[in-house]
């Protein structure tokens, strides 16, 4: 039997065309966050503190995380995220005379984990039981480094980045390092990106992932931008990010109120106020944009895509400053020096905030 090479080549083209297509109209997904409360944890400024109870506690919150990861999962997600630090070990940061006696190491160091590590391994099998992308906050351990990491997984349970967070606060900076990379990470459903908790408050974080195509950016964070017991509609920075970007925001924070998901124009999709140990989830369509409903925009403008509009608008030769390291602003603070690099007023400011029985005695 002979084939016609033209209409062969005609319906392999076809064919491409039917899979781009059909990749642009499947662009939906689930994109859930879970909504945990924080834990107790040792207060190693009083008396009653019992070093012997810290891994405990670590465990039965990262397990209750995990739980809610399955539950996503089990809802339907596409994609969960958890909060930062999913250890609860971050204020374990600030007690930085405190030894692990298992391993003889600082006890914030001797709690981060490897990554790979057997912590990964049991989300990696989460991820690949409900064929789900998962992005998981926690502080790594890499060699004697620290960073405060979000691991990315896909659908198999494969690694397929780590966000290390790169700008971070003064206290933070005793023990973690930093990473130096903002990457935007391809998914079967849109580019994502992830912005660790202060990360969010520099607007060039944002705006670098939202340059490199991502359609949304996650805030896995410790912080909250709204009001306590209250909507992310009074969340201005959150919003803000999300108006400016034309791209859909995700915070996530312990607690019974700050997670869910804004979309480009800063209103909330998804929350569930004042519930606990709950999965929050809505269906996003990233063939979506950000447009002006109006013909008046598209006749004037050419366009009424507002992404497209301000993007195609910019003056980045006029931005020089923005990564100018010496800007004059900084005149003003010469006198100012973070603790950040001097252990010696690191520790004195510890004695100083110890609350304990012995405040009086630093």
């Amino acid at each position: 039997m002979k084939v016609n090479v033209n209409i062969l080549c005609l319906l392999v083209m076809l064919s491409g065309v039917c899979s781009d297509l059909n990749a642009q109209q499947s662009r939906k997904a689930n994109i859930a966050v879970i909504q945990a409360p924080s834990s107790p944890r040792q207060d190693f400024f009083m008396p009653d503190s019992d070093i012997g109870k810290v891994r405990p506690q670590m465990m039965d919150h990262l397990n209750n995380l995990l739980f809610l990861f399955d539950k996503a999962g089990q809802k339907g997600a596409d994609m969960v995220v958890g909060p930062e630090d999913m250890q609860n070990i971050g204020a374990y940061g600030l007690y930085i005379d405190v030894i692990d006696p298992e391993s003889g190491k600082i006890l914030f160091n001797s709690l981060a984990e490897p990554v790979p590590g057997p912590l990964t391994d049991r989300i990696a099998a989460i991820a690949r039981k409900h064929q789900m992308y998962i992005i998981a906050p926690i502080y790594e351990a890499d060699g004697e480094e620290v960073y405060n990491t979000a691991v990315i997984f896909d659908r198999q349970g494969n690694i397929m980045g780590k966000h290390r967070k790169t700008i971070i606060p003064v206290l933070e900076t005793w023990l973690v390092s930093t990473g130096d990379e903002y990457k935007v990470y391809q998914t079967d459903f849109a580019p994502i990106a992830i912005a660790t908790c202060w990360e969010i408050s520099y607007p060039e974080i944002p705006t670098i992932y939202a340059l490199k195509g991502a359609d949304i950016i996650f805030n896995p964070t410790m912080a909250r931008d709204h009001r306590p017991g209250e909507s992310l509609d009074t969340a201005p920075t959150l919003i803000t990010r999300a108006r400016d970007n034309s791209v859909y925001i995700v915070p996530v924070v312990l607690g019974a109120d700050g997670n869910g998901i804004l979309d480009f124009n800063g209103n909330v999709v998804a929350e569930s106020v004042g519930v606990e140990n709950t999965v929050i989830m809505a269906e996003i369509d990233f063939t979506r944009e950000r447009t002006h409903q109006s013909s008046w925009w598209e006749t004037i403008d050419g366009t009424n895509n507002t992404r497209a509009m301000m993007m195609k608008s910019r003056r980045p030769e006029l931005f020089q400053m923005i990564t100018d390291p010496n800007p004059p602003i900084l005149d003003r603070y010469n006198e100012i020096h973070l603790t950040t690099g001097d252990p010696e007023r690191q520790l004195n400011a510890v004695r100083k905030v110890d609350y304990g029985p012995n405040a009086d005695e630093n």
